[in-house]
């Protein structure tokens, strides 16, 4: 699967010289993303940062009004305390607004680190650890959950949070990134939740379910 992707997609290429987000950025950035589109989870972030450049102004500013900004997003009442309490528990534990201290963890302890927060599961800590601080790590979102089980990599009762530690021993060391975004492309654009087009699936041969189609 690791070959069959990176040759289709070109995920490694795209790994060597993508921009590394901040930390705490790609952090709120993956909170918003939660259960809506990157469109609306990039438009709520945007109106955050412009009527809130730092966040010491989003943690200072009245939870209303972070609400309000954050709209596009949608769950606003789940968000925007999710946010702010981390923000809250950043500037107490660390004494400054910054994540990068997350960089010099193990992955265990980075893990450990951010899931302890209401709002902030599996998923975002892998994307962080993953995207921001260069982690050997696969985040498991809708589309790579969905195709892992149509690869029978997982079983079908397995879940997205159970998917994550399945997964994490069976990629080859250094590829999980890549791996990922590889995922996400196969998943937006081929193995779609409706009418997959498995005629142009790099996996096809080796796919139990398109297997099963024919």
């Amino acid at each position: 699967m690791v070959r069959a992707l990176d040759h289709r997609f070109g995920g490694e290429a795209w790994d060597r010289t993508r921009m590394r987000p901040d930390p705490l950025d790609d952090l709120v950035r993956t909170i918003l993303s939660q259960n809506t589109t990157d469109e609306n989870r990039d438009r709520a972030f945007v109106n955050l940062r412009t009527a809130l450049p730092s966040w010491e102004d989003v943690l200072q500013a009245r939870l209303e009004r972070v609400k309000r900004l954050i709209r596009p997003a949608g769950l606003i009442n789940a968000k925007g305390p999710a946010i702010r309490n981390f923000l809250k528990w950043l500037k107490k534990e660390q004494g400054k607004l910054d994540l990068n201290y997350l960089k010099a963890m193990t992955p265990e302890d980075g893990i450990a680190a951010l899931t302890q927060h209401k709002g902030v599961g599996l998923k975002t800590a892998y994307i962080v650890l993953s995207f921001a601080c260069d982690m050997d790590l696969c985040a498991v979102d809708t589309h790579v959950h969905r195709i892992l089980k149509r690869m029978d990599v997982i079983s079908p009762t397995c879940t997205r949070d159970q998917a994550h530690e399945v997964l994490r021993p069976l990629i080859p060391v250094g590829k999980a990134r890549s791996f990922h975004a590889n995922l996400i492309d196969l998943g937006k654009n081929i193995c779609t939740a409706r009418a997959p087009v498995c005629e142009d699936c790099p996996l096809q041969k080796a796919c139990p379910t398109y297997a099963e189609m024919l």
